[in-house]
C-alpha cells in the first residue's frame, strides 16, 4: 500500500513538473501580472484580441493642424504590423510629400518632388519608436507575445499617474500608456513623442482615438478613417522610386 501511494505521488509531482514548464513555454507577455490585465483590458475596449490578433497592417487617415503653418495636411499612412515599416502621403494645396521607411529600403522622402534618403540618425529613430506604435502594441498584446514586457511606471514630466510600460530588449522602457478607468488609453508616448488622445471611435471593428495632441497642444491630429487588413503589405511599396533613388545614389 505505501509503494502504491508513493507511486501516485510521484507520478502525480513529475506530472506537474511538466505541465509548469509547458505552462512557463507558454507563458506570452511577460511583466507585471496587473499590467498585463490592463494592457490586455485595453485592447478588449479598442474592438477585441481577436480582430488586433489577425491584423498584418493598418491604413489610416488623419488631418494635421500644426500651429505654426498656414495649411492643414491630409495624411495617408499604411503601416506594416508585422515589422517596422510605414508608408505616408501628405497632401495639402501648398504641400506635397511622401515619406517610408523600412529595414530594406532605409527611411526617404520626397517633398515637393524633390528625393532624399533621411539621415541615419532618422531612420534609427523611425526603427526604435516603430515597435511601440499603439496599433503595434495592440497586435502584440492580443498575440500574447512573449517578446513583449509589460509593467506599470510613470511618464518623465507628464503625469504622476500609473502608466503601462513597454519594455524593450535593453531592459529599459520605450513605450507608454496611460488608461483612464474604461481601460481606454487617454495618454501614449515613446522616448521621442507624446500624444493626448481624445476618446475613442469606431472605425469599422476597431476603435481607436478620434482625435490626439501633443503636450503642448501645438500639434493636433483628427483621425478621418482607419481600416485593418489581414494581409501584409507588399514590400515594393515602401521602396523610393526608382529613377529619384538612383540619382539620388
Amino acid at each position: 500500500m505505501k509503494k502504491k501511494t508513493i507511486f501516485i505521488f510521484l507520478t502525480l509531482a513529475f506530472g506537474m513538473t511538466i505541465d509548469t514548464a509547458s505552462s512557463a513555454e507558454r507563458s506570452g507577455l511577460r511583466g507585471d501580472p496587473e499590467a498585463i490585465a490592463d494592457a490586455v483590458a485595453m485592447v478588449e475596449t479598442m474592438g477585441g484580441q481577436t480582430i488586433w490578433h489577425d491584423l498584418e497592417a493598418v491604413h489610416f487617415v488623419h488631418e494635421w493642424d500644426i500651429a505654426n503653418r498656414a495649411d492643414r495636411y491630409v495624411e495617408n499612412e499604411i503601416l506594416d504590423m508585422t515589422g517596422p515599416r510605414s508608408f505616408v502621403t501628405m497632401e495639402s494645396e501648398l504641400y506635397s510629400r511622401t515619406r517610408a521607411y523600412s529595414p530594406e529600403h532605409r527611411y526617404w522622402s520626397v517633398t515637393n518632388g524633390e528625393f532624399r534618403y533621411g539621415e541615419d540618425e532618422a531612420l534609427a529613430n523611425a526603427m526604435e519608436r516603430a515597435p511601440y506604435s499603439i496599433y503595434r502594441l495592440a497586435r502584440a498584446i492580443a498575440r500574447d507575445d512573449r517578446n513583449l514586457e509589460v509593467r506599470y511606471g510613470t511618464i518623465a514630466d507628464v503625469s504622476a499617474l500609473p502608466a503601462l510600460e513597454f519594455i524593450g530588449p535593453d531592459a529599459a522602457p520605450h513605450g507608454w500608456i496611460i488608461l483612464n478607468a474604461r481601460k481606454e488609453p487617454v495618454i501614449w508616448a515613446t522616448t521621442q513623442y507624446v500624444y493626448t488622445f481624445g476618446p475613442l471611435k469606431r472605425f469599422g471593428n476597431l476603435w481607436v482615438p478620434n482625435w490626439a495632441t501633443t503636450s503642448n497642444g501645438l500639434v493636433r491630429y483628427e483621425m478621418v478613417s482607419l481600416t485593418g487588413s489581414n494581409k501584409r503589405p507588399d514590400l515594393s511599396l515602401f521602396a523610393p522610386p526608382a529613377e529619384m533613388s538612383s540619382d539620388a545614389d
